[in-house]
């Protein structure tokens, strides 16, 4: 299927529009379930996944240098799901009991400080992940997604999904241990740690 996505990108950027049609066939269904995991709405999720149908089509000149184009439409998806999300909430975001009993302890201010520079460091290391990589890490442990769900999504084998999930999984202990030194992790790098892995 990515070979015929590729060829599709390069029709598409000619201004093929049959070519667009079918590019868009084939993605469509995957990316409003996507997208319909974050709105909860069929009306939400294909006016959101159309949106990005159509600024992909008027990008269609520059598509062909984007690498790994589906991964990154996906990411264009959630963060456009997010975003709505954030623009039309009622209440506050409130952190789940998990993340505030992992780190009520870990709120003296030097452990508060501390833990703001890992999480940074974390979420760098997650940001440099190759495309693909960063995409199952982030629908796995941001989207709370199961391995076998992310990998019908994304139509890849589940052994694909755990490898890429191990080697996201590698970068970031090593992104620990680096700040902290591999001996001497510490309990906030430990809530971390839990909090990613």
């Amino acid at each position: 299927m990515k070979e015929e996505l590729n060829q599709l990108v390069n029709q598409m950027a000619n201004d093929d529009r049959k070519a667009f049609e079918r590019f868009f066939n084939l993605l469509y269904p995957r990316f409003y379930r996507y997208a319909f995991l974050y709105l909860k709405s069929d009306m939400l999720s294909e006016e959101l996944v159309s949106d990005v149908f159509l600024k992909l089509w008027n990008a269609r000149k520059n598509l062909v240098e984007v690498k790994e184009l589906e991964f990154y439409l996906f990411r264009s998806v959630k963060n456009q799901a997010l975003t709505y999300l954030k623009r039309n909430r009622n209440h506050p975001e409130e952190l789940s009991e998990f993340v505030q009993s992992s780190l009520v302890e870990y709120r003296q201010p030097e452990n508060l400080m501390i833990a703001g520079e890992l999480y940074t460091q974390i979420e760098r290391t997650i940001a440099n992940l190759p495309e693909k990589c960063q995409v199952i890490f982030r629908m796995i442990r941001e989207d709370m997604m199961s391995y076998k769900q992310v990998a019908e999504l994304l139509q890849l084998s589940p052994k694909t999904i755990e490898n890429q999930m191990g080697i996201a999984l590698k970068k970031i202990r090593k992104a620990i241990d680096d700040y902290y030194g591999s001996e001497q992790r510490g309990s906030t790098g430990q809530a971390l740690l839990s909090l990613f892995l």
